[in-house]
């Protein structure tokens, strides 16, 4: 035990030191986006209008298109849920869909 005289000014207490250096946190995404960049970068050409590959977006659909693992899936895009449409996968097809027949001015005239 340590023991001061009468009168004497008390030790600081002790300060615990915290690390200078602290790793960031993990970005499981970022390496996502690097391979999203990457192979953007490897499917320009030269000769091409687009950027994307239209044929492909157009000719998409549930029945083709395997999902492998839902829980990825951008549901936070849903500000309703899922609503009349089941499941999450239908209703991000059926947001799709809009927004695809809303981007090209698509409209049926019944």
């Amino acid at each position: 035990m340590h023991t001061t005289a009468p009168g004497a000014p008390l030790p600081p207490p002790e300060r615990i030191l915290e690390p200078i250096f602290v790793a960031p946190p993990p970005h499981p995404h970022k390496l996502l986006h690097t391979y999203a960049y990457i192979r953007y970068i490897e499917n320009l050409q030269p000769d091409s209008k687009h950027v994307t590959n239209w044929d492909a977006q157009l000719k998409a659909t549930k029945d083709n298109t395997p999902i492998y693992d839902t829980s990825r899936l951008p549901t936070h895009w849903l500000g309703n849920g899922v609503g009349s449409h089941g499941n999450a996968v239908n209703a991000l097809w059926a947001l799709r869909d809009f927004m695809l027949r809303d981007a090209l001015g698509i409209a049926r005239i019944s």
